[in-house]
């Protein structure tokens, strides 16, 4: 089994990360049963989908296509 760490945002989300891949996985790539091993609480910390976007000074200046919704 791979050995993750289960990490807890102040938002409430959830994420796995792999501390240590197992001896299967190397060689297939096919993720197992995970055993989680540590836990972390990041109490000031926001997830990746909650953070808010931060743009660089530049962005400005990138011309983008709108975007339309049907």
């Amino acid at each position: 089994m791979c050995d993750y760490t289960q990490r807890e945002y102040s938002c409430g989300h959830f994420r796995w990360i792999a501390s240590k891949w197992c001896q299967e996985y190397a060689v297939t790539h096919k993720r197992c049963q995970p055993n989680v091993t540590h836990f972390e609480y990041r109490a000031d910390d926001l997830c990746g989908e909650c953070k808010p976007k931060e743009y660089p000074p530049w962005e400005h200046l990138i011309k983008r296509p709108k975007q339309t919704t049907y």
